[in-house]
């Protein structure tokens, strides 16, 4: 099977609480990315502003567990909802019936 080509990463600026990075990334995920740093940026200023951090390293390694803590938590929550919807409609079933 012939090595499939990737497409060349593109070096993309991106600003995350007024400080500018340089980051490379594939063309077609740049999008991702884009959504990605707005994700980071808003969630940084929101942690500045709701704490007494003030420190842009201590305000990332926060906002890196928060955001860390919503993914890893997430298929739990998913699966909760989930398990109450079915609870919901063989109630429902049942009511029918």
């Amino acid at each position: 099977m012939p090595p499939t080509r990737q497409a060349k990463a593109e070096e993309v600026e991106v600003e995350i609480m007024d400080r500018s990075y340089r980051l490379a990334c594939p063309p077609d995920e740049k999008p991702l990315l884009m959504e990605c740093v707005g994700m980071v940026d808003t969630r940084m200023r929101q942690i500045k502003q709701n704490s007494r951090l003030q420190g842009s390293d201590r305000i990332a390694v926060m906002t890196a567990l928060t955001l860390a803590r919503e993914l890893l938590t997430a298929p739990k929550i998913q699966a909760s909802i989930a398990m109450n919807d079915e609870a919901l409609r063989a109630a429902l079933a049942e009511l029918i019936q």
